[in-house]
């Protein structure tokens, strides 16, 4: 018998949150395999900290776990400020910035199944060289 047969899957823990939450946006608002962040009537500006992040978005999404299975699924990313998951974690945040650029990529580099990322701006030239060394495709978006 396989021995990975097993269907406990432990989740990936991610080096980094901004990383995460590129993945996050795919899961969440792509494919529609998590639940995004659904902010509540009752929430005040006392839930956003001072530089207007959602402490109680940033929170849940820090808090998904995230499973092999999952990740497996990820098969296009994009980099960009205007995704909607960067909305759920901080309204009205403009993108002019780096403040949820990833610092950390190794994440976003081991994802199994990635062949196409979208980028709005140029990726760091090693995180570049490292995806087309796996055949991934970097697209203008």
């Amino acid at each position: 018998m396989d021995d990975q047969s097993n269907s406990t899957e432990e989740p990936v823990e991610f080096a980094d949150f901004n990383a995460k939450l590129l993945v996050l946006d795919v899961l969440c608002y792509d494919l529609d395999v998590l639940e995004p962040y659904d902010g509540d009537d009752d929430e005040t500006a006392e839930d956003l900290d001072v530089e207007g992040q959602d402490d109680r978005a940033r929170a849940y999404y820090d808090d998904l776990d995230l499973l092999p299975s999952q990740l497996s699924l990820v098969t296009e990313l994009t980099v960009d400020s205007d995704l909607e998951i960067l909305q759920d974690v901080h309204p009205g945040w403009d993108g002019s910035d780096d403040r949820y650029d990833p610092q950390n990529w190794d994440d976003v580099l081991d994802l199994p199944e990635l062949g196409t990322v979208y980028t709005a701006a140029p990726l760091p030239a090693h995180v570049a060289d490292r995806l087309a060394a796996k055949g991934v495709e970097i697209r203008s978006a």
